[in-house]
């Protein structure tokens, strides 16, 4: 009879653990939730305090940058060529720029604060001398050696010196795990953080490879295309590329007021 009854309470049990407490899963699927809404909640914060930031310095700067060379005008005028020999004259200089020495330094230099921006611009009518689209080819290709040189420079050696930069900035590092990985990767992909910090960040929340490069080359490949686009229509003249680099920055602004508003949804709803 005992045995009987230990193998009833057994068969019970058993039952009872593969159907799961429904009270229990509720619980675990509420706390999720609440996680998930504190983590959008700090990764809006911090992009808020963000976008103060470089407001408060890019502001400053571009009036300063401006005024200099509104001084350096005013003293070398006279020096300086006709306003409409300026375009070819640069067109000439960056075409002069050795294609290797270019790119290591679009590998490199973004990942010391450079904005990436420069070399956008300037990428076709240095590497793109053949054809635009090897420089853009050329350009991809280099930004995604720069996000690799991050994330292990990040991991590697430098890891307590990148780390007190990013916590100085009041950046908080974000904790990655598979649900909420590509999610948080791509909000600071579309975030107005530097290019150079949202690869450190992102490298030392330990970003899986795979979604770090997949989704960064993304969301990177059809910005620096736009711009590199603009660039090359700036130097040469022509109305083309304008409207093609217009069409794309369009269509990035609507893909991104979309994605932005699916994130800002609460995806865990207790059942």
């Amino acid at each position: 009879m005992t045995t009987l009854i230990s193998g009833f309470t057994s068969n019970l049990d058993t039952k009872n653990l593969r159907a799961g407490n429904p009270k229990k899963r509720a619980n675990e699927n509420m706390a999720k939730a609440c996680y998930r809404a504190r983590e959008r909640h700090a990764l809006r914060k911090m992009v808020s305090i963000t976008k103060k930031r470089i407001l408060m310095v890019a502001i400053p700067a571009l009036l300063l940058v401006a005024a200099g060379l509104v001084l350096l005008y005013l003293q070398y005028r006279e020096q300086l060529p006709p306003p409409g020999q300026w375009r070819p004259l640069l067109a000439d200089s960056l075409q002069r720029v050795p294609v290797p020495l270019f790119f290591c330094a679009f590998v490199v230099l973004p990942a010391l604060g450079v904005p990436l921006t420069v070399f956008y611009l300037t990428a076709i009518p240095v590497m793109g001398t053949v054809h635009p689209a090897i420089g853009v080819v050329f350009g991809w290709l280099a930004v995604s050696m720069n996000m690799v040189l991050t994330y292990f420079l990040a991991q590697g050696i430098l890891h307590p010196v990148i780390e007190r930069i990013v916590r100085r900035r009041g950046l908080s590092v974000p904790k990655l795990s598979p649900e909420n990985e590509w999610k948080i990767v791509l909000a600071f992909r579309l975030s107005p953080m530097p290019f150079f910090l949202q690869n450190y960040v992102l490298a030392l929340g330990k970003a899986r490879w795979k979604t770090y490069l997949f989704i960064s080359m993304l969301i990177q490949g059809a910005i620096g295309m736009a711009v590199m686009l603009l660039g090359e229509s700036i130097l040469t003249g022509g109305l083309g590329y304008v409207l093609l680099a217009a069409c794309f920055f369009i269509l990035l602004n609507l893909l991104t007021d979309y994605i932005r508003k699916r994130l800002n949804r609460d995806p865990a709803k207790p059942q």
